[in-house]
């Protein structure tokens, strides 16, 4: 179990991306610590108030009109694909709190000094989920890096 916080690790915010091949090919997929994929579809409903996105979030985020948001079976594409890019950001966070959904939503929501003092939820609103994305993977590599580097020394 990794047992840093996010907001406190460091991660060099203009080096080059890390090239691809040291990555395994699954390394960016998180389990399901939050359990947000118990059901087939995800529950989408779920994965929006983790994160405490409204509609109106939503239908910026995917480019759709604020009444065809909705968490059904007729959720719009665009919709399901953010929330399910975002349910994996969070369960990559998940992953650093043990499985703990209220320390995951408070990370969300609490400004990180690690991304300019913005809340990762505010990034989200912003559109900024990619970039949110290779933050987490980026710490969450840092995080492999050092304990990796401390088991070989110790």
């Amino acid at each position: 179990m990794i047992s840093e916080d996010l907001t406190t690790m460091k991660t060099a915010s203009h080096a080059a991306p890390a090239d691809f091949r040291s990555r395994p090919i699954t390394g960016h997929v998180a389990q399901d610590y939050l359990g947000l994929y118990r059901d087939d579809p995800p529950d989408y409903k779920r994965i929006a108030e983790l994160v405490q996105l409204s509609k109106a979030d939503l239908s910026k985020l995917a480019g759709v009109a604020k009444s065809s948001v909705r968490f059904d079976a007729n959720i719009p594409v665009p919709v399901a694909e953010r929330l399910r890019e975002i349910a994996n950001i969070a369960n990559l966070v998940a992953e650093f709190f043990g499985g703990d959904a209220r320390k995951v939503g408070l990370w969300f929501e609490l400004p990180n000094p690690m991304l300019g003092s913005i809340s990762p939820r505010n990034m989200i609103r912003a559109g900024r989920y990619k970039r949110l994305f290779s933050f987490v993977l980026d710490a969450r590599e840092a995080e492999v890096a050092a304990l990796q580097k401390t088991q070989a020394t110790g």
